[in-house]
């Protein structure tokens, strides 16, 4: 017959090993911050935004975003789907104020709500010439899809997360928000317009549980920068010796910055246009 000391000990092991297994249990399904969150964003078929979808679905959002390239589109939706993620993709262009409306009326009417919204979509200065060779066609191109694009978006995103009691707003600006760049005033311009929309934005719908923020990314490898570094005739090493990391940051880095803004860890955060340059703005 076993002793006291041998049921206490027998008695112990079993729940040792019991809270064991459900440790290992919990660990086997770890936590996703978004878990049937809704997630739209604009320009997610390439850079910043492509990454910015594959992560968010791969922390359980519902993503739903858009861009003006169909077979990128497709091809980007139908990637996340096959990696188990939740995705839809709809061509729209941010320039057009019918298209913006629809692609929020459609990412609600497939979801039945909107959690997050990232703005996202944007485009580099046509040419790089100083000031006064540019055109009013060159501010217009820029000003349209970065600027009318953010506004558009957050005019027609913020009633739907009125209506449902709050949300987060994340929209991409740009080191060029916070520094001047010479020969590329347009953009220089338009993202210092974005950075200005976002602070009124997060001052206006803070009471309402919306929070609107932006980021501020500097060098990423990315298309954008690929054909600005062959315009300026830079390589990637040159850009890079003038930030502090001396790299090029990653897609997925940035995709991580704009979740943080997203999710609740960021909830004390409001207006910020967030330096995510490397340590640029930080010399």
């Amino acid at each position: 017959m076993p002793s006291r000391r041998d049921m206490l000990t027998a008695g112990a092991a079993a729940v040792a090993a019991t809270a064991l297994a459900a440790g290992t249990a919990t660990a086997a399904v770890p936590h996703r911050r978004f878990d049937g969150r809704v997630v739209l964003i604009t320009g997610g078929t390439s850079g910043i935004g492509e990454a910015t979808a594959r992560a968010f679905a791969a922390e359980g959002a519902k993503v739903f975003f858009c861009g003006r390239r169909e077979a990128l589109g497709n091809q980007v939706a139908a990637g996340i789907r096959a990696s188990g993620g939740d995705a839809t993709y709809r061509r729209a262009d941010v320039r057009d104020e019918a298209e913006v409306r629809a692609l929020v009326e459609a990412c609600v009417r497939r979801h039945g709500r909107l959690d997050v919204a990232v703005n996202n979509a944007g485009i580099e200065s046509p040419r790089a010439v100083r000031l006064h060779e540019q055109t009013l066609a060159d501010l217009d191109a820029v000003w349209r899809t970065n600027v009318a694009g953010v506004f558009l978006g957050m005019k027609y995103e913020i009633p739907r997360m009125l209506a449902q009691g709050g949300g987060a707003i994340v929209n991409t600006a740009s080191v060029s928000a916070e520094v001047g760049f010479a020969t590329i005033a347009p953009y220089n311009a338009s993202k210092h317009a974005v950075a200005s929309l976002t602070k009124v934005a997060g001052l206006e719908y803070a009471a309402d549980g919306i929070r609107v923020n932006a980021l501020a990314p500097g060098a990423v490898d990315t298309p954008m920068l690929r054909r600005a570094a062959e315009a300026f005739g830079m390589t990637y090493e040159q850009i890079a010796q003038d930030y502090p990391i001396r790299r090029i940051v990653s897609p997925d880095e940035i995709a991580r910055v704009i979740m943080f803004l997203a999710s609740a860890d960021a909830s004390a955060v409001v207006g910020q246009d967030l330096d995510a340059t490397g340590g640029y703005l930080s010399a």
